[in-house]
């Protein structure tokens, strides 16, 4: 096992950091620029603040459909938005595939500078907080090559050249 618990990509994107969070900041906008595939959508609205928690239903290939809390561990309007997603435990996928499992621990980060004609945007991905053995065994859920596909759908969103 790696002793590796966090990757990060970097894209400057060719818009000013306001129009860029804005994406970020609305969890309904997600599935689109996801590198991943395995968002599927919201009923919840846009982040407004540290501690709020956000659903997202996901799909995965080998596990099916389930969903997820997000708790907002990081928000400043413009530079920074971060969260903490876990396995919701009422829904099928914790209830029977990873019953025991203590998931959680992992986050995701977006923090924006402004530099010369757009923004510079680097995204972490740290599970550094996974504290249960079985779940760590399925980190990192996403690949570096996925942040980086994120980053570019992202950039696709918001740049207007």
């Amino acid at each position: 096992m790696s002793d590796v618990t966090q990757m990060e990509a970097r894209r400057v994107v060719h818009a000013p950091a306001g129009r860029v969070f804005a994406v970020l900041a609305d969890p309904g906008r997600h599935p689109a620029i996801d590198g991943s595939g395995m968002l599927r959508g919201t009923d919840s609205g846009p982040i407004t603040a540290a501690g709020q928690v956000f659903a997202m239903n996901m799909h995965h290939d080998d596990l099916g459909d389930y969903r997820v809390f997000n708790t907002v561990t990081e928000f400043e309007p413009e530079a920074v938005v971060g969260w903490a997603p876990r396995l919701d435990p009422d829904c099928e996928l914790a209830e029977k595939q990873l019953a025991g499992i203590r998931t959680g621990g992992h986050t995701y980060t977006y923090r924006l500078t402004e530099v010369g004609d757009g923004t510079e945007v680097t995204e972490t991905y740290d599970w550094s907080g996974v504290s249960d053995p079985k779940f760590e065994a399925f980190c990192p859920l996403v690949s570096r090559e996925q942040l980086v596909g994120t980053l570019e759908r992202l950039a696709r969103a918001v740049e207007t050249r």
